[in-house]
Order: structure tokens, then sequence, then C-alpha cells
């Protein structure tokens, strides 16, 4: 279903947040059956969008967008693009998905059922608004944004809907002074005092599912923040040479 098509609050580009798996369980065996929303420029195929650096209305300066990992040496994003993200913009150009006309739509989409606020792509790159009305309907919701460091950021607004990206223990400080919740994502496993282990990682040991956890609500919970050892592509090589220092 797509809930929104506008301009990117990033830098005006025109955007679609489209939600799957409203009608079939989502196959993702991590997270478990979320919905899912994908926002993704609305012009442009999502992976030329990586290569041309117009995934920047989409992720922001988010570090990890591969055109800038592959500069700086960051772990690249995990999300493989060429499959899911572009089967679905595919199928948006093709016209294959309802567009919501009405809230009644998406209330009954939503009802009883748990969201993830931004399966690939950023929620700050959709108005906060969308996320909030998206959010009331459902039964749960999780979500992450790396834009939390972007000037302009409301952090009041967005606190209750996301967690802080961070990629850094210095980040995490700092998300945690302005008042966010975090996911931070470690090299190796370094767990701080006032953190705790993904349940959902391999070395949380796998003992609950995304949509049976949901502590990445924001501080809509009131939990600890969450660590993950970092799992991108090459990240056993990261390993070894944060070792080696």
């Amino acid at each position: 279903m797509i809930v929104y098509e506008g301009p990117s609050a990033i830098d005006g580009r025109p955007i679609v947040v489209i939600l799957t798996g409203i009608k079939t369980a989502s196959a993702n065996a991590k997270t478990g059956d979320l919905v899912q929303s994908f926002i993704i420029r609305a012009d442009v195929d999502p992976v030329q969008a990586l290569q041309s650096g117009a995934d920047a209305s989409i992720c922001g300066m988010c570090e990890h967008r591969p055109l800038l990992a592959r500069v700086s040496g960051k772990p690249p994003c995990y999300v493989n693009v060429g499959r899911s993200v572009l089967a679905v913009y595919r199928a948006y150009r093709r016209g294959s998905y309802t567009r919501a006309t009405t809230r009644a739509q998406v209330r009954a989409a939503l009802q009883g059922r748990r969201l993830r606020l931004g399966m690939y792509g950023d929620p700050a790159a959709a108005p906060v608004e969308l996320w909030r009305e998206l959010v009331s309907y459902a039964a749960g919701h999780v979500g992450y944004s790396h834009q939390w460091q972007a000037v302009g950021f409301d952090v009041a607004a967005w606190a209750p809907l996301v967690m802080a990206s961070a990629d850094t223990a210095a980040e995490a400080r700092q998300a945690t002074d302005m008042g966010l919740r975090y996911f931070r994502v470690s090299v190796g496993v370094d767990k701080a005092p006032l953190e705790t282990t993904c349940p959902a990682s391999a070395e949380g040991g796998r003992k609950a599912l995304c949509a049976d956890c949901m502590l990445c609500g924001g501080t809509s919970k009131k939990a600890r923040s969450i660590v993950i050892a970092d799992h991108a592509l090459g990240h056993k090589t990261r390993v070894i040479s944060i070792r080696r220092i």
C-alpha cells in the first residue's frame, strides 16, 4: 500500500513510502512478521540511486550509503537493494500497489499489526506526521534513524518513534544526552553498562525475533538502549583489525 508520495524532507526530491507484508507474513528471519515500510525515490531505480548518490534523498548523509562507505571505509549498508528494494520499486512503477486515499484504509491495513519504520530508507525522509499516524493505528512499532544529528531534527517529535542509529560509543552518549534511545552497532561485542544486547542477534542467542521483542520503539519503550555486533559485509575483517590494534 502506498501511504505517501511527495517531496523528501531531506532534499525535496520525489519519494514514496510503501507498506508491504500487509496481507502475507514477512519472511524476514530476523524481524519476523512485521509490516515493512520501504522509503525510496519515486523516480529513480534504487540501484541507480546508490550508484549516482540519488539515495541521499532517502538516506541523507548516512555514512553507510555505499557511495560514501567506499570512500570512508565504513561498513556498507547491509540491505541488498538489488533484490527486495528493486522488486518493490518495479512493482510500484507497474502500478501494482494500492494508493491509500482514506485514513480508514490505512487503519484497517495496520490494525492488530506491528510496523517497522524504514525496512529501507530513513523514516526522517518522510513527514513525522505520517509516522505518528501509522504508529497510532499499529499494535506496535520499531524504527531507526541516522538523521538525528542533522540540523533541524525535531528530537521531541521523533524520540518516541525511532532509535538513534549510533556507530560509536561517543555517538551513543550524544544521543542519550539529547533524550533519545539508541541502537548502536559495535565492532565485536563491547556492551556498555546501560545497554542490552539485541536478543535477535547471534551474540544475543537469537532469543527473540524483532516482532516479539519490539524494544526498538524509541522512548515509547522504557528500556535500555540496544547494542548489536557489526554484521554488515566484511565485518569479520573489521573485528580482526580491531584486535590487531
